[in-house]
């Protein structure tokens, strides 16, 4: 039932979101905008982007409910790719006073992946990170290659995750008694189950490591 709500008022949001980046490209397109006032405008459409990806994931997180979830891979660069979508939050880093870092230990690596649903995992990742991390925090993203593996990690020193929850994560609909012990926003309690059956249709696997308190 909660999944069939979830999708069925994700439809109703497609209109306005449409809307809003329909009137945003205009502003953009139009002559002699101050650099400031662009680069504002610029920052509502990608977090009008964002918004309507969240709204394509309430209807992927359907698919894989229903086992019909599939992806069709290309082959990017996986370097250039996660610091474009860590560009995404520089400056939501910035307004909350978080140190966010980017750290690549190699500068080119292509990997065969899609796009769309690999900018869902990270996505989720980072918003996760920035959920639980406190101002003044830190948080890196990093980039490396092992053997045959690519691997992407997310680090914060955020609330952290006790030893009874963590291997409850990635269940649908679950959110840790930390995120509701600190007003932090209810979210959907979809977002790592959607992460992790991406991250295996990609034959890939994901893990967490955590202690309270310490990220």
């Amino acid at each position: 039932t909660k999944l069939k709500f979830f999708t069925n008022i994700s439809h109703e949001f497609r209109t306005p979101i449409t809307l809003i980046m329909g009137q945003t490209e205009v502003l953009l397109q139009a002559p002699n905008i101050p650099p400031a006032i662009y680069n504002k405008v610029l920052q509502i459409y990608k977090s009008s982007t964002l918004w309507k990806d969240l709204i394509a994931e309430l209807l992927d997180f359907k698919k894989q409910e229903e086992g019909l979830m599939s992806i069709k891979v290309s082959k990017h660069d996986l370097v250039d790719f996660l610091h474009e979508n860590y560009s995404y939050f520089l400056e939501y880093a910035s307004r909350r006073q978080i140190n966010f870092n980017f750290v690549k230990e190699i500068t080119t690596m292509y990997v065969w992946f899609h796009s769309k649903q690999m900018q869902t995992v990270i996505n989720n990742l980072l918003s996760n990170a920035f959920k639980h991390t406190h101002e003044e925090g830190a948080i890196t993203i990093t980039v490396r290659k092992t053997d045959d593996c690519a691997i992407i990690e997310v680090k914060d020193s955020g609330s952290g995750i006790s030893n009874s929850e963590l291997s409850k994560i990635f269940d649908r609909f679950y959110q840790t008694d930390q995120l509701n012990s600190m007003n932090m926003g209810t979210g959907t309690g979809i977002g790592l189950a959607l992460t992790k059956g991406i991250i295996e249709l990609h034959h890939g696997t994901i893990e967490v490591k955590s202690e309270e308190g310490e990220g």
